[in-house]
């Protein structure tokens, strides 16, 4: 019987998913540290030796970075992937490589009730079309065409996009943030990093001096404990957030609903679900009316980019 192996690629963690696809049986799941690892085909051997899994017939990869034919160069990440060395290196039948939104995408579909928070109920249209999008390690687009009921997930690289400031406190954040890049993107700001460069521009807006050393999870758990700088930087956040998902939404229009994923949204429930978000996103003057027609759901399931590889890899052996 073929056996699967499905990933999801991050800049910070990799998720590894083996499965008996005759039997439908999990074989092996693992989390590992992506900075532990040289290399993919590092990771996956590791994977295949601790679970005795020497050879597999098909393999998905959700990797977060642009796709070329059968090769990849990661962008938060020091690691070139190439699917044909893949296959000879690990004993894999088939490697197919796709971007990691793409493979969240493609993962909409097995997600449950359960896994969907509803942001804006909008006036969903079945004939319409998707968005996925979402911040993490870095930010991820996924237009998603219906083809005759069918979601076909497009290729991009949305989260790179310039920066667009909102106002008179964001013009002072992007101003900023020339002095450090002369490419200034959404993603610099809308990613785990982004969190702690505005954690780190309020502190200095503060106290004259920015703080080092706190990470993405330390910010949520301070704004949680009511410290104003960790507050100020979920606010600015999630008002960014909403602005940009509402320009994708203006270019790429999602009657059939915007899914909103990536490791952050669930981790700040609290702020995607209070009305700064919603009031950005509709900020668009005379397009609000549009805007304000679409779905939009924030996912919950932070496994939907495996759930999309392992869809894919399954199809692979079909």
């Amino acid at each position: 019987m073929p056996n699967i192996l499905a990933a999801d690629v991050g800049a910070t963690k990799v998720l590894l998913r083996a499965i008996d696809v005759g039997r439908d049986v999990m074989l092996a799941e693992k989390r590992y540290l992506s900075a532990d690892f040289r290399s993919l085909t590092d990771m996956i051997q590791t994977f295949q030796k601790a679970f005795d899994l020497p050879s597999l017939d098909a393999a998905c990869l959700g990797l977060p970075g642009p796709v070329e034919g059968r090769r990849a160069q990661l962008t938060n990440l020091p690691w070139s992937v190439d699917a044909d060395a893949l296959e000879s290196e690990c004993g894999i039948g088939r490697v197919d490589i796709i971007n990691d939104f793409y493979a969240a995408a493609l993962g909409v579909d097995e997600l449950e009730e359960a896994d969907l928070v509803c942001l804006q109920k909008g006036e969903f249209n079945p004939d319409g079309n998707r968005l996925v999008i979402g911040a993490g390690s870095g930010l991820g687009v996924a237009p998603v065409k219906n083809c005759n009921g069918a979601f076909i997930p497009q290729p991009s690289e949305g989260g790179h996009v310039d920066f667009a400031p909102l106002n008179l406190e964001q013009d002072k954040i992007l101003t900023w943030l020339r002095n450090k890049w002369s490419h200034v993107s959404y993603e610099r700001l809308l990613s785990g990093e982004g969190l702690e460069t505005l954690y780190f521009f309020y502190s200095l807006q503060s106290h004259g001096h920015g703080k080092h050393g706190i990470n993405a999870s330390e910010i949520r758990q301070a704004a949680l404990q009511g410290e104003r700088i960790a507050i100020q930087t979920l606010d600015t956040f999630v008002e960014i957030y909403g602005a940009y998902i509402g320009n994708a939404a203006l270019i790429w229009e999602c009657q059939a609903g915007i899914y909103v994923a990536g490791g952050i949204a669930p981790k700040i429930q609290d702020w995607m679900t209070q009305p700064r978000f919603i009031h950005a996103f509709l900020n668009k003057g005379r397009m609000k009316k549009i805007v304000e027609t679409f779905p939009i759901h924030l996912v919950v399931n932070e496994s939907v980019g495996l759930l999309g590889a392992v869809k894919r890899a399954r199809s692979l052996v079909s």
